[in-house]
């Protein structure tokens, strides 16, 4: 993009640029809590930590001491490592620990005929991973699982103590989506699941409608004859106030396990009460 180009972007956004400012500085020198940076958007991928955020929160007030975070779509890695360098915060702020683990092909998007897989914008072999760097910069931080997610997924369990917390879906096609939501059905999962969606949204040479890639693949999930008994759903998470919405909000998502057995279970230690306003 031409620094011309960049400045009108920067300049229109709905964030303030003095907020932008601020973010990046609080980046390079943190101050405060980082649940404080993560509810202003300091941190790296604010999307990820989110989250990661949220799930821990939940974890904690249920009782557990681990939870699985998952990523689909390593590529490059750095999202995994963006996972794996969170670890540490979550445990200072939660008590809690972090499982990552990341699933990926490692040889970039399948070739597929399914039409709904926006081959027109991500071509097969987009996104190969480079897996011995890869394992070198982890160095046992994270699991890898390798291979086509309809094979990996269904073997794959989280640990007995350790349920399922988050999800980050970054696999661009509705197939390989499709496949990997199978996740959310597994036993061991938290009552609510934080999932981000990271092609919901694109550019007009995109093109993404609801019935095509990540969107269509959602759409199946939930219309599966199983969930119409709202045993459980995956939807938009309707959680952020903010005036200045921003793009990555409307990518996070919910998975609701309503029949599991803490779904119910109050997390505020004191009943909400309202005075009565003096006349």
């Amino acid at each position: 993009m031409k620094l011309a180009d960049r400045f009108v972007d920067l300049a229109t956004r709905p964030v303030p640029l003095r907020t932008l400012f601020f973010r990046k500085l609080l980046q390079r020198f943190p101050i405060g809590s980082w649940e404080a940076r993560v509810r202003a958007g300091a941190v790296q991928r604010p999307h990820y930590a989110i989250c990661l955020r949220n799930a821990a929160w939940l974890a904690q007030r249920l009782g557990y001491r681990a939870i699985t975070v998952v990523e689909f779509g390593v590529a490059g890695g750095s999202g995994l490592v963006c996972l794996c360098d969170y670890a540490a915060e979550v445990r200072r702020a939660f008590g809690v620990e972090l499982r990552v683990v990341g699933f990926d092909s490692g040889e970039g998007l399948p070739e597929t005929h399914d039409l709904r897989d926006v081959h027109y914008m991500w071509p097969a072999g987009s996104f190969e991973m480079d897996s011995g760097a890869l394992k070198a910069r982890l160095k046992g931080r994270a699991e890898l699982v390798l291979g086509n997610v309809a094979d990996t997924v269904p073997r794959w369990q989280p640990a007995a103590d350790a349920p399922l917390g988050a999800v980050m879906f970054d696999l661009d096609l509705y197939s390989s989506t499709r496949d990997a939501l199978q996740v959310l059905t597994k036993e061991n999962v938290l009552p609510r699941v934080w999932c981000y969606f990271d092609d919901m949204t694109g550019s007009q040479e995109t093109a993404l409608t609801d019935f095509i890639g990540e969107s269509a693949a959602i759409r199946e999930f939930n219309d599966d004859p199983a969930r119409r008994t709202m045993r459980d759903n995956l939807a938009r998470a309707r959680v952020f106030k903010s005036a200045a919405p921003e793009s990555w909000h409307e990518r996070i998502y919910l998975y609701h396990r309503l029949l599991h057995p803490q779904y119910d279970l109050c997390l505020s230690a004191e009943k909400h009460q309202l005075e009565l306003a003096a006349s």
